[in-house]
């Protein structure tokens, strides 16, 4: 029986999807991808135009900063099933798999390619994140741990960080 993590896996996974560099025609292709998967999770209309307008935020960032992060696609047949984005090599802002892509690996597959692109460049020398209550569980198993933050998070976040 083969899990998340198991090489073999993850090495067929990745003969099928493709993790590349994001370009700067992506963006539309990447607004729809993030809005469509904020709209299925359970927070209120409010909430989710909040996060579209931060994630928004954050790929107009990525477009006249794209040499201060990490910011990778996850493609399958030409078509972006997956997003990550690490501003200044340190905070991830965004991590997105398709709903119809979820649980088969893409998420992990793009933290870690994230991570070999921080590594040496984070001045904290770690990732830090602010976990959706859905994703904790995931960045748990990712090896991201608490830690503590003085930003007012929504109710039911968490700050985590994966040290480098």
């Amino acid at each position: 029986m083969a899990f998340i993590g198991d090489p073999a896996l993850v090495k067929a996974m990745r003969a099928q999807y493709e993790i590349e560099t994001i370009h700067a025609d992506d963006s539309k292709t990447l607004l729809f991808l993030m809005s469509a998967t904020i709209a299925t999770l359970d927070f209120s209309q409010e909430m989710q135009q909040e996060f579209i307008s931060n994630v928004a935020d954050n790929l107009h960032w990525w477009c006249t900063n794209s040499d201060q992060g990490c910011h990778l696609k996850c493609t399958l047949d030409g078509n972006i099933v997956g997003v990550i984005l690490v501003k200044k090599f340190w905070n991830l802002c965004s991590l997105f798999v398709a709903p119809g892509h979820q649980g088969q690996g893409l998420g992990r597959a793009l933290m870690l390619a994230a991570i070999d692109q921080c590594k040496g460049k984070s001045e904290k020398q770690a990732i830090w994140l602010n976990a959706a209550p859905n994703a904790i569980p995931f960045y748990q198993a990712m090896g991201c741990i608490s830690r503590s933050s003085k930003q007012a998070l929504p109710q039911g976040f968490s700050a985590m960080q994966f040290l480098l």
